[in-house]
């Protein structure tokens, strides 16, 4: 499941018009800590401190659209298209093309997917804007909805924090009054309190449906909630990796990875390694923990994980390029891939690529160069 996947599956739950059971008591959930964080904004869709009935049956109509392009003008005349992936509108009874209330959703489920410094976001929002001025030709400014902007990321991270600040330093600076909020998809590794994280929300949807608090969902529902629930708390591994860690995990105590991290660590930085080297201390410091010979192509696949610069890690389930754990040793020279250097993530090489598996980038090979992530 890629990003437009997931982003497609939550525009789905979010949806009070869908067949999914939840009725609008998911959508209620996840815009409850936007409206009450911006009341007078919103305040005709909030009662006392919780969010109105949004069901298909209150006094609102919800329309929720996953992929909606805008278009905003740039200097010299040019114009240029952005993709929200999810755009919920909120009109009442007496709209008749603009709604009132409008929430642009911006979902990432990679921290490499996050653009550095592109003005992605605020070029969304403003996108949105030109697309309700020429919502009709009798549009004004008084027309225009209440919009707010909600950016998900797994978690707060440096860059994700970076790339959220532009966009309410862009905002600032027109004196636009958009709220904007930063959402997680999963708590915060740290334990840090912050908004309540969107996995939070499905399960407390869940345990209120089990409490009969709320009415029943439908079985096909809740297995399919439990399983995107395990993918969300897996940090949107596929299938493939967490079927490798769990069968190296059985076979060799734990992930070949950690093996190979656990070396690196033995490792000097600036000096030439040869990878054959580094695959004899692995496979000995194997033998050594678990009593066990590793497979040769495993630990010549989990070499290939380890080495960023190694365009075919795409190939093994590498999606994020953030990934700490795996990031140990790049090649000097793509020429010659028989010699390593270990990483040093806070002072990373010059000119050196990172790749991973991204199914949006031509060929499926996302890429950037280490100093675009590192140091954080």
């Amino acid at each position: 499941m890629n990003e437009p996947n997931v982003s497609s599956f939550l525009a789905y739950l979010l949806d009070p018009n869908e067949n999914h059971g939840l009725n609008s008591v998911f959508l209620e959930s996840f815009l409850a800590p936007i409206l009450l964080a911006n009341r007078e904004s919103f305040k005709e869709l909030l009662i006392q401190e919780r969010v109105r009935d949004l069901s298909k049956n209150s006094p609102f109509e919800v329309n929720v659209q996953a992929e909606i392009t805008v278009e905003l003008e740039l200097e010299g005349g040019r114009t240029k298209t952005r993709d929200i992936d999810i755009l919920i509108e909120i009109y009442n009874g007496s709209d008749a093309v603009v709604p009132r209330y409008a929430f642009c959703i911006e979902n990432k489920i990679k921290d490499g997917a996050i653009a550095k410094g592109g003005r992605q976001l605020f070029e969304e929002i403003s996108g949105l804007a030109n697309y309700y001025a020429g919502a009709n030709d009798g549009f004004s400014a008084a027309a225009m909805p209440a919009m707010a902007f909600v950016f998900i990321t797994p978690r707060k991270s440096p860059r994700a924090v970076e790339e959220f600040g532009e966009l309410n330093r862009e905002l600032a600076a027109r004196s636009w009054d958009i709220p904007s909020f930063h959402l997680t998809w999963g708590p915060e590794p740290s334990g840090e309190a912050g908004s309540v994280p969107i996995a939070a929300m499905l399960n407390k949807t869940l345990l209120e449906e089990a409490a009969g608090n709320i009415e029943p969902i439908y079985e096909y529902t809740k297995h399919t909630l439990k399983s995107f629930l395990a993918f969300i708390k897996s940090d949107f591994q596929s299938y493939k990796e967490e079927k490798t860690a769990v069968t190296e995990r059985k076979d060799y105590g734990k992930p070949v990875s950690q093996y190979y991290r656990e070396v690196c660590e033995q490792l000097e930085y600036d000096r030439d390694y040869r990878t054959a080297e580094i695959r004899s201390r692995v496979e000995k410091l194997v033998y050594e923990t678990s009593g066990k010979e590793i497979r040769k192509n495993t630990l010549a696949d989990q070499l290939t994980v380890c080495i960023v610069n190694n365009r075919n890690r795409r190939h093994y389930g590498v999606g994020d390029p953030l990934r700490d754990e795996i990031n140990l040793l790049y090649y000097p020279s793509e020429n010659d891939r028989k010699t390593v250097r270990r990483i040093d993530l806070n002072r990373p090489p010059v000119g050196i690529p990172i790749y991973w598996r991204d199914a949006d980038a031509e060929g499926g090979l996302g890429q950037c160069l280490l100093t675009d992530l590192y140091p954080r």
